[in-house]
């Protein structure tokens, strides 16, 4: 089965970015009839689970490489192929609490083993193409109380954003902070982690994830980010976002 799986990016943090040219790996594909071009191949020793990725450690021909992936079914033991078009050079995972000298973030992944053909779009990967089940719907939980009374503010902090979600809650609301993370053209929207230094990191709430076309900035750049508060975001397979911040803008500070 082959599955093309486009990453998302909502909880891995980068210094860098390097982009490393791709070639042509048919011959080292042995489960493939025909490889893509620029797929390079490599049986996965190890695996780490993180905040819906998957770090994988392979080993491509005789040497030994970490891939970081969506959250598929892989295991180890297994062949997989993916791309090396984003690379990231001394990278810190705060939620394996690791660091890693380079690292490939892929966003082409096959897994020869298990499809027929690869599924061309994330939003089919996902399963947001079909027609949705109707199920019994739980209960509603009562809402949860924010620690302070909400404020109107012209620049909200992270952890402001996250406390007054229900309060903001499709309002346009603005950001000052650092760029932490920018993942590229994933559903044909790049995917901007902002960072304050507020917010609690094991409560998820110190890390604000916004959209835009196309983001100029590049991590470590201090921006004022603007977008859209989105509540309970489900793109299903898995990712769901409480707060995600839709239609951004931004500009530097």
């Amino acid at each position: 089965m082959t599955i093309k799986s486009l990453i998302l990016i909502t909880l891995i943090a980068t210094t860098s970015f390097a982009t490393e040219q791709t070639q042509d790996t048919q011959e080292k594909a042995k489960t493939e009839t025909k490889a893509p071009k620029g797929i390079f191949y490599g049986t996965i020793l190890s695996i780490d689970n993180a905040m819906g990725y998957k770090y994988l450690k392979v080993k491509e021909d005789d040497k030994e490489l970490w891939v970081a992936i969506a959250n598929a079914p892989v295991k180890v033991g297994e062949k997989i192929g993916y791309d090396k078009q984003t690379i990231m050079k001394n990278f810190k995972s705060k939620s394996l609490k690791k660091e890693f000298k380079e690292i490939i973030f892929a966003s082409d992944v096959y897994l020869p083993e298990k499809s027929a053909a690869p599924v061309t779009d994330l939003k089919d990967m996902l399963g947001l193409s079909a027609p949705k089940v109707t199920t019994e719907i739980a209960p509603k939980k009562e809402l949860e109380k924010p620690a302070k009374p909400f404020v109107k503010k012209e620049l909200y902090t992270v952890a402001e954003v996250f406390m007054w979600k229900n309060e903001l809650k499709d309002q346009v609301v603005s950001v000052k902070g650092e760029v932490l993370k920018v993942s590229k053209q994933i559903m044909k929207l790049d995917w901007v982690h902002i960072e304050d230094g507020t917010g609690d990191e094991n409560k998820r709430t110190d890390d604000l994830v916004f959209t835009v076309k196309n983001m100029s900035f590049k991590a470590g750049d201090k921006v004022v980010a603007t977008g859209k508060l989105i509540r309970d975001k489900d793109f299903g397979y898995g990712y769901f976002y409480n707060v995600i911040m839709q239609e951004s803008s931004f500009k530097a500070q």
